[in-house]
């Protein structure tokens, strides 16, 4: 199994699309801590078909907006586990916000969380692994961001959101280039996989899509998998959304 013995941190791993993702990791031979926020129900369920797998796992409560959150989830999550393979900083917030209608408070929500506490997370990440002594020679670890293929082309009506996942976009290449070569960090952008929270599928329609098909959660599993295997890669943007960015 390509990530047997391989240890990953999910952050906002309960539910949606952070469960796919899960689950791919632990079909690939990965241990997995599952982290959420108030889905514990959820956690607990997916904990339980993981280790009906043969995988460990692991669940970690914490909440990314609020300060210091996010060093202590990868601290927490390093100690349970004994160390991390793999950080997917999959937990995010969306809302609709025309810019005219946001306050500094739906800038500050969606930073927070959606750009701030990756970036904690990977600095908290490296430092464990600068600092380890139990990491083999050759020790290669991963940091994978969930980013959204809106940062290929603005689209109005969320632009706080869209502002900060640009940001992490940034990120990505920034810190592939200063965490090599212990550490790659790449990213995956999904089209519409899911409808957010509240809103149907058939009333957050997917748009056009030059391969007609619409991605899955477990597409973009698969993807994650792909970037966690290969020793080659870093400061790569995979987009799973059939090309929508293209157009």
């Amino acid at each position: 199994m390509a990530l047997q013995e391989k240890v990953a941190l999910v952050t906002g791993g309960a539910i949606r699309v952070g469960r796919e993702i899960a689950l791919a990791l632990a079909r690939a031979g990965c241990d997995v801590v599952i982290h959420y926020r108030n889905s514990n129900a959820e956690a607990e369920t997916l904990a339980d078909e993981l280790r009906s797998l043969g995988r460990q796992a692991w669940l970690l409560q914490g909440d990314l907006a609020e300060e210091d959150e996010p060093e202590a989830v990868l601290r927490s999550a390093w100690e349970m586990a004994g160390w991390i393979d793999i950080l997917v900083n999959n937990a995010s917030s969306y809302t609709r916000d025309l810019l005219a209608d946001a306050s500094p408070a739906d800038f500050e929500r969606h930073w927070r969380i959606n750009a701030l506490a990756p970036m904690l997370l990977t600095k908290t990440f490296a430092d464990y692994v600068r600092a380890s002594e139990i990491l083999p020679a050759d020790y290669l670890g991963h940091v994978v961001n969930i980013l959204d293929r809106r940062i290929a082309v603005p689209e109005g009506g969320s632009l706080p959101y869209w502002v900060s996942k640009k940001a992490l976009a940034a990120f990505t290449r920034g810190a592939a280039l200063e965490l090599a070569p212990r550490i790659a960090v790449n990213a995956v952008a999904p089209g519409p996989v899911l409808a957010p929270d509240g809103i149907t599928v058939a009333s957050e329609p997917a748009g056009n899509l030059p391969l007609t098909t619409r991605a899955t959660p477990s597409d973009v599993g698969q993807a994650v998998v792909y970037l966690t295997t290969s020793r080659c890669l870093t400061g790569q943007i995979i987009y799973v959304d059939s090309g929508q960015h293209l157009l």
